[in-house]
């Protein structure tokens, strides 16, 4: 039987913790430190949902191609052109830095300007809240209540992911709620059962991860 092929992307501003979302996804580790992403990563996932069909639950198999996009300013134009084809995109903001927040509707604003010139697209943004944690460390405070990102969800038109802290979630709860976010897309795209698509200048993994949820 052949998989839905889906593209999900992250995006946000720089230090946000995409890419420590990204490799934890990826192999389930967390990266305590790390460099700002250059450009784009891409990673394979195959993933496994239960979905509800006339009454019943039926298995269905996805082969996700999940991007790390770089947040800084100077790599826009470059992460820009993988917006194009996406079906899920996972926009990620700091609960304790306010700027990343008031961003939201800038990444909107490119996300639009790069995908609804067609008309045929069709897509869901899913906003998630990053670094949960940090709000009981000294020097951290949270800066943007649960509400308010949920209002943002409502005016935007985007899917409440949540907040989450990436540091200390544990890698089968992040399996499930990216199990959520892929059945939350599949509500809107439905069945695309086409061939992988051939992306040039990606920093690929050579190793297929694997994450069956």
């Amino acid at each position: 039987m052949s998989k839905n092929t889906y593209k999900f992307i992250l995006i946000g501003n720089s230090t946000v913790g995409k890419t420590c979302l990204f490799r934890k996804l990826s192999t389930g580790e967390f990266m305590e430190k790390g460099i700002a992403s250059i450009g784009v990563e891409k990673v394979s996932l195959d993933v496994t949902i239960n979905v509800d069909k006339n009454d019943k639950k039926e298995k269905k198999d996805f082969d996700i191609s999940l991007f790390d996009t770089a947040g800084q300013e100077k790599f826009r134009s470059i992460t820009f052109n993988y917006y194009k084809g996406s079906d899920g995109i996972l926009l990620l903001y700091d609960i304790t830095n306010r700027n990343t927040f008031d961003n939201i509707e800038l990444w909107v604003d490119s996300i639009k300007e790069a995908i609804d010139s067609n008309v045929d697209s069709r897509y869901a943004i899913i906003l998630v809240g990053n670094k949960l944690d940090l709000i009981n460390e000294d020097g951290y405070e949270r800066q943007i209540k649960e509400e308010e990102a949920k209002n943002a969800c409502d005016k935007y038109k985007m899917i409440w992911g949540g907040e989450i802290s990436t540091k200390e979630i544990k890698t089968e709860e992040l399996n499930k709620l990216f199990e959520k976010y892929v059945t939350e897309v599949y509500s809107i795209i439905g069945e695309k059962k086409v061939g992988k698509q051939k992306v040039k200048q990606v920093k690929k993994y050579k190793k297929k991860f694997k994450c069956f949820i």
